[in-house]
């Protein structure tokens, strides 16, 4: 259950390289894409890689890209670590309850979870990429995307799952 995380921000034109522990990479990248006046968005994007899980009766590796919005005037108090969030990730994935899910529905649970932990972010893109395996020789991704207003649509977690 061991990953390497490599994370991006995007905000304006400038990329900052940083060491955060031997197995983490964070690269942040200001360009302009939480919707204001005057046309700002801020997204956020991280990569948990080689990922190991024992999921539908294999030990599998993922890597997992995880992208997301956040809300129209965002205060500096509100953003939320990013290291916090994939640490909520990782713990989802070691404590997975169904072992045999197909990998949509692991990656639902995933963008359910974030938008319920984080209030600050309104949309979340999550893509699972699983390498091939002894038993499954091709690589295959599960991507997903889901904001507050599905969220708000389906009725939360219990109807989308």
């Amino acid at each position: 259950m061991l990953g390497i995380l490599i994370c991006v921000g995007m905000a304006q034109a400038s990329i900052i390289s940083t060491q955060v522990s031997p197995t983490i990479t964070r690269l942040k990248e200001k360009s302009g894409t939480a919707t204001v006046p005057g046309g700002l968005t801020e997204e956020f994007k991280f990569l948990i890689k080689d990922f190991k899980i024992d999921h539908q009766g294999e030990n599998n590796n993922l890597n997992i890209m995880i992208r997301y919005r956040y809300k129209a005037r965002i205060t500096n108090a509100e953003y939320p670590d990013f290291t916090a969030v994939a640490r909520d990730i990782e713990t989802l994935l070691a404590n997975y309850p169904n072992k045999t899910d197909y990998w949509e529905i692991l990656n639902k649970r995933i963008t359910m979870m974030v938008l319920e932990k984080y209030p600050p972010i309104v949309e979340i893109t999550s893509e699972v990429q699983v390498s091939p395996s002894p038993k499954n020789h091709y690589i295959r991704s599960s991507i997903v995307t889901r904001n507050r207003t599905t969220l708000s649509r389906t009725g939360g977690p219990h109807r989308h799952q």
